[in-house]
């Protein structure tokens, strides 16, 4: 009777354990399924990468503006503007579209508590595995917007101990190479399209041509990166 019962005993913990077991890894599963980047990692404050705004708009949104001035990345004419709290958000000077937002140190916030000094292990768990790079010697987990492959997170993280130092959205390209292959494209030329469309060569709509007598006389000449 003892040997039955010790039994029927052992067989409920092993029930439950089983059942434990299927329960946390069913949640594991859900929080990995959930993990990567959304739409809405790729706004700020309210504003979003693509959307038209004004100066007051953006102050509105990221308090006191220290100052603007003018800047050409890849052949597109950009407004920067710089506010107090490290943060600077760069528009399209045709369209007044956003074209990248830059929030460093404490203003490097995002969702789900992702803030300056967040872990490479943590930023990786709420936006998805990424490769660490490095872009222009810093050392970087890119990831793009499923919903439009020209919207990029950038997660810009320390040397050593890789903790979070800067979050940057854009649709700007990143490198040379980059540049290159969406002129090729028509991806920094005009486009006709839609107004409401914001695509990224809607947000870049007919920049590429135009502030170019900086460039150097050449066949071929190659876009620069960013210049007053």
């Amino acid at each position: 009777m003892r040997r039955t019962v010790c039994g029927a005993g052992l067989g409920l913990l092993l029930g439950l354990f089983c059942a434990v077991m299927v329960l946390t890894g069913g949640v594991a599963s859900a929080n990995a399924a959930a993990s990567g980047v959304r739409d809405d990692d790729f706004a700020a404050h309210g504003v979003a990468l693509g959307e038209a705004v004004t100066q007051e708009q953006l102050t509105a949104a990221f308090g006191k503006l220290l100052y603007d001035d003018d800047v050409t990345r890849w052949g597109v004419p950009l407004k920067r503007y710089t506010f107090k709290k490290d943060v600077r958000v760069f528009v399209v000077q045709k369209t007044q579209r956003v074209a990248e937002i830059v929030l460093e140190k404490d203003a490097a916030a995002g969702r789900d508590g992702v803030r300056y000094g967040a872990t490479s292990y943590y930023l990786q768990k709420v936006y998805g595995k990424a490769e660490r790079v490095n872009l222009d010697g810093d050392a970087c987990f890119i990831s793009t917007n499923p919903a439009d492959k020209y919207e990029r997170l950038i997660c810009t993280v320390d040397h050593d101990d890789g903790s979070l130092t800067s979050l940057r959205l854009t649709v700007l390209p990143l490198t040379e190479d980059e540049a290159d292959a969406w002129a090729t494209e028509g991806m920094l030329a005009a486009d006709d399209g839609d107004a409401d469309d914001e695509t990224l060569a809607n947000v870049l709509a007919g920049q590429a041509q135009i502030d170019t007598s900086a460039l150097p006389a050449s066949e071929s000449p190659k876009l620069g990166g960013l210049t007053k």
